[in-house]
């Protein structure tokens, strides 16, 4: 299953998880990379390629949300976009209906993107957002989810099953400043 993923950020790289981040990178040997310039969720995905959006999601503790699903999977909440909405209110969107989470879109922050096959060999090309939240447990109410909710980076790191997943979580670390994570 090839995947790759592409990050733009503009953001600053300190801040209280930076440490965490470049930790957890180096654990998984991920190569996550970032490029200077904004990357805006109207990125045109490959020919084919479903599109999609979701959220990497901090509560106010700086801890990463990540779901169960019942595939064994671990993995953070995405899903597809519907008619008329964007990439963004597409990400929030599946953050509740998956997580049972009202979350925020981290103004100022980056967007970054994968692409992959899923396990029925279609492309998926999604946009993700990092996203703050006040819960501090999920609602699970999706049979797909039977189990989740938000963990220290680190260990998000090590439960997320997917490499993409990983270097993404790390690329997001990397990215946001943690005193920019935390909702107002």
């Amino acid at each position: 299953m090839g995947s790759a993923m592409s990050a733009s950020s503009t953001a600053s790289r300190k801040g209280p998880f930076a440490g965490q981040a470049v930790e957890a990178a180096a654990s998984t040997g991920s190569k996550a990379t970032a490029s200077a310039g904004a990357q805006t969720a109207t990125t045109k995905a490959p020919r084919g390629a479903v599109v999609g959006a979701g959220g990497v999601v901090f509560d106010a503790e700086g801890r990463v949300l990540v779901l169960h699903h019942v595939d064994g999977a671990w993995v953070f909440p995405k899903g597809h976009i519907e008619a008329g909405e964007t990439s963004e209110a597409a990400a929030v969107r599946e953050v509740a209906e998956e997580a049972g989470v009202d979350a925020t879109v981290l103004a100022g922050a980056p967007t970054w993107t994968t692409d992959y096959r899923n396990d029925r060999g279609q492309h998926r090309h999604i946009t993700w957002y990092a996203c703050t939240t006040d819960a501090t447990d999920v609602t699970l109410t999706e049979r797909t989810f039977p189990d989740g909710g938000f963990y220290p980076p680190a260990v998000a790191m090590r439960l997320v099953t997917h490499e993409t997943d990983r270097d993404l979580l790390a690329a997001v670390l990397a990215a946001v400043d943690g005193s920019r994570r935390e909702t107002p």
